[in-house]
């Protein structure tokens, strides 16, 4: 659970536009088709709506209806200007203060919550564990990807079943992987 300290944090805060992007960030790592589609925009945009609906296989209705929640959430660009339309993203970065210390949700978990559409290991464990367990383990795996732990190590702090963890942690390395080319905040998030 987050906290609030006595601080005053400098400058100007809009505490309706911060709750207000707290709670679009919840709903995309909440909803994996979401997800899915926020990851493919920001590793292939900008681009067509058309292409879009062709690689994820989604009907024009419920592209459409995904794309306007991502525009609503202020982290989607149409560019009208250009025929056929296109469309960007934005990197996202929330930083929390924890309780449990900070937490970073980057693109990174957002595509890890995506991969549930394509992935059975991943979309296996989070039926189980849950979207929590599921970044839990990404933190972890990010630190066996940097040596700090074995996979051993990292499947008994993750506390399910050891091959439970190791499968998800082995899919995961690949979200990593692959994360290094879209993700501007990777580097934050493996500390």
């Amino acid at each position: 659970m987050a906290t609030t300290n006595e601080r005053i944090v400098p400058g100007p805060v809009d505490p309706e536009d911060t709750v207000n992007d707290f709670l679009s960030i919840a709903e995309l790592v909440s909803e994996p088709d979401l997800a899915r589609l926020y990851t493919y925009i920001l590793q292939h945009g900008p681009v067509e709506v058309q292409a879009i609906k062709t690689d994820l296989d989604l009907p024009h209705s419920t592209a459409y209806k995904y794309l306007d929640r991502l525009e609503e959430m202020e982290i989607l660009t149409r560019h009208d200007n250009q025929r056929p339309t296109t469309v960007t993203v934005d990197p996202i970065h929330v930083q929390l203060e924890t309780d449990h210390g900070p937490v970073a949700v980057t693109p990174v978990l957002v595509d890890a919550i995506g991969r549930q559409v394509d992935t059975e290991d991943i979309r296996v464990f989070v039926e189980r564990q849950g979207i929590p367990k599921l970044a839990a383990a990404l933190h972890y795996t990010h630190r066996v990807n940097a040596g700090e732990l074995t996979q051993r190590t990292a499947a008994n702090k993750l506390d399910v079943h050891p091959v439970e963890a190791m499968t998800v942690i082995t899919a995961l390395q690949d979200v990593i992987e692959d994360a290094v080319d879209y993700d501007p905040f990777l580097e934050y998030t493996e500390e």
